[in-house]
């Protein structure tokens, strides 16, 4: 059998495509030169300043102080140190941030759509007055009013190892020697290679939910009991007032709090109506099947209904975040040490490196935004295959 010859593109489709290419390649032979023209022409006046370039300022010392620091830092940490610093900290604003405001939006969108009327028109009113007020301006009355109010480190509010202040949030810390951080990282480790099976022995039982909670919690309390007997490796550091400061403990900074506040407030009544969109999208009956196997109220939401919901909710919401993302740049106006605070801040006026530095605080918040959308699309991903679409 004589194989068939392949079809060969028309010569009037090809002569049609022509244009269209031709078109793409002068623009992108434009755009290539305008870059090219435009880093020599930088790099040109920067030879003619006596201007440095590169990143070989990263080595050098800091010589500064930041506020907070997740990891050890000083005056004679480096510029990368420092970066790191301010990098994890605008995580830390994100996170807390993203959690706090998916809770809230996930209250007021069931809010809105439940039959009582207080309810639903609380949550109302929630959403379109915090939706419209400018999120800067609500992270100016958060530390500027609010916080100012509280009093100060001798009148604190003490709530048993808490301390409360216009200084900020003083919480206890846990020290642990050497030998004790091991320990916990093998109760840990225990905890997490039993769970799994345990979890697969429950669900072939076909135990509920409750049963498997009170289960892991169970396991975990196992694992973390033989800690009792390395209990002189564990202490606790409380916050004590000192004079006019705070000694001790774990200190959160207003700053931190009125922008985490700021954020979560604002960035929430977008997720409520776009979790509501996904609600409504789950067909009624499908409320009225959990009802019929004895599901109702919040267990059918959280059972039936919410899985369902974020199968739509999901993708506008990784935008949604990424925005929350961006708008944490807003910490530079409260002076919160983030990364443009720190690295569009502080580092570029001291080393006079304008474009490293702005383009470090670029690319940071890329990686930033591209790592929430990964993670929003593997959440998605699973999601749809556990629900066998």
């Amino acid at each position: 059998m004589t194989p068939r010859p392949r079809a060969k593109s028309h010569r009037a489709f090809s002569i049609e495509r022509l244009p269209g290419q031709l078109g793409q390649l002068l623009l992108l032979a434009a755009v290539a030169w305008l870059l090219w023209h435009g880093v020599s022409n930088f790099i040109g006046n920067a030879r003619a300043l006596g201007v440095s370039m590169g990143f070989g300022f990263l080595r050098g010392e800091a010589g500064f102080e930041i506020a907070q620091s997740l990891i050890p830092f000083g005056p004679t940490s480096s510029y990368r140190d420092a970066i790191l610093v301010a990098t994890l900290n605008s995580l830390l604003v994100i996170v807390l941030a993203g959690l706090i405001s998916t809770g809230i939006a996930l209250l007021a969108a069931f809010g809105r759509l439940s039959a009582h009327p207080l309810i639903s028109g609380a949550s109302r009113i929630y959403v379109e007055v915090f939706r419209n007020i400018p999120m800067l301006l609500q992270i100016f009355f958060w530390y500027f009013s609010a916080l100012a109010l509280l009093p100060g480190v001798g009148d604190s509010f003490e709530l048993g190892p808490v301390l409360l202040n216009n200084r900020g949030l003083f919480l206890p810390r846990l020290l642990m020697t050497a030998a004790g951080a091991w320990g916990l990282l093998g109760a840990i480790g225990a905890f997490a290679a039993l769970f799994m099976p345990l979890r697969r022995a429950l669900r072939a039982r076909a135990a509920g939910p409750i049963a498997m909670a009170v289960a892991g919690l169970g396991l975990l309390l196992c694992c973390l009991a033989p800690l009792v007997l390395m209990q002189g490796q564990f202490g606790l550091d409380r916050p004590s007032a000192e004079g006019f400061n705070v000694g001790g403990g774990l200190a959160v900074l207003p700053e931190l709090i009125a922008l985490t506040l700021g954020l979560s407030i604002y960035n929430s009544t977008f997720l409520a109506e776009i979790f509501r969109a996904g609600i409504l999208s789950v067909p009624r009956g499908q409320a009225e099947a959990a009802a019929t196997v004895g599901l109702t109220g919040l267990r059918a939401a959280l059972l039936v209904t919410l899985p369902q919901a974020l199968r739509l909710a999901l993708p506008p919401a990784a935008g949604q975040y990424q925005t929350l993302a961006k708008a944490s740049s807003l910490a530079a106006a409260i002076g919160y040490p983030d990364i443009m605070q720190i690295v569009g801040g502080t580092v570029l006026s001291q080393t006079g490196q304008a474009l490293e530095a702005m383009a470090l605080v670029v690319l940071l918040y890329a990686l930033i935004n591209l790592a929430i959308a990964l993670l929003v699309g593997l959440a998605n991903r699973r999601l749809l295959r556990t629900q066998g679409r």
